[in-house]
């Protein structure tokens, strides 16, 4: 008897800590229902957005906004304690949820509201972002390498490196090394007798990812530098 009433004693606690995060699944404007404890500190927090501001009807609730964080801690004012309250949470992504709270004599409760509309958003947003980046750091590179200049987190280095391209010869000059990029500059000459006109696809390999070639028409003996990023 004594191990079974010991059982029922865990399984309440271990129900009332379960209970004291709640998750809400919404999108923009729907409305929710949790419960709260009557007399000790609560908190409200949005996935992959932060509060701005909650509405509610005057003295019911005492509000602290954490605006670095986006979250809101409430506790019931006294004298409301045993009517449901009604408030507008108002986020950073312009999303309006509607909650009404039902004060309990309970511990301190924690309500996550989880809208995954606003986390697919943000998961496109990063990787456009990560993509603006990516287009940033090759335009700059390129740029500098075609300008002779230096550039910040890359090292330039004097390398000399001979390819044989057949009527054409290839000289690597410089070598520009990054964490995450290498340019290469090539000087090519035509070494035959007839004009010779310059296209992507002689320089191209697995990896490359840019390639721009300074003058394309070379006459005989002529030369013009090639930028590879790697």
């Amino acid at each position: 008897m004594k191990i079974k009433s010991t059982l029922i004693i865990l399984s309440l606690i271990f129900a009332n800590e379960a209970k004291a995060i709640q998750n809400k699944e919404l999108n923009d404007g729907d409305e929710f229902n949790a419960v709260i404890s009557r007399s000790d500190l609560n908190r409200i927090k949005v996935v992959n957005d932060k509060i701005r501001d909650i509405k509610s009807n005057n003295q019911e609730l005492d509000l602290s906004v954490d605006e670095k964080n986006g979250e809101v801690y409430l506790r019931v004012a006294s004298g409301y304690e045993n009517k449901p309250i009604n408030i507008f949470i108002l986020t950073q992504q312009n999303q309006t949820y509607k909650g009404i709270l039902y004060p309990k004599l309970i511990p301190a409760e924690q309500i996550i509201l989880n809208n995954e509309n606003i986390g697919i958003a943000n998961n496109y947003l990063n990787k456009i972002n990560n993509k603006n980046s990516y287009e940033k750091e090759i335009l700059e590179l390129m740029s500098a390498m075609r300008g002779g200049q230096k550039i910040e987190n890359y090292q330039i280095k004097r390398n000399s490196k001979y390819v044989d391209l057949g009527d054409l010869s290839m000289r690597r000059s410089e070598i520009y090394k990054g964490l995450n990029m290498t340019g290469e500059i090539y000087i090519i000459k035509n070494s035959t007798k007839q004009i010779f006109n310059l296209d992507e696809k002689f320089f191209y390999k697995n990896g490359v990812k840019a390639i721009k070639i300074e003058k394309r028409e070379l006459l005989p003996s002529e030369q013009s530098q090639v930028f590879i990023i790697i």
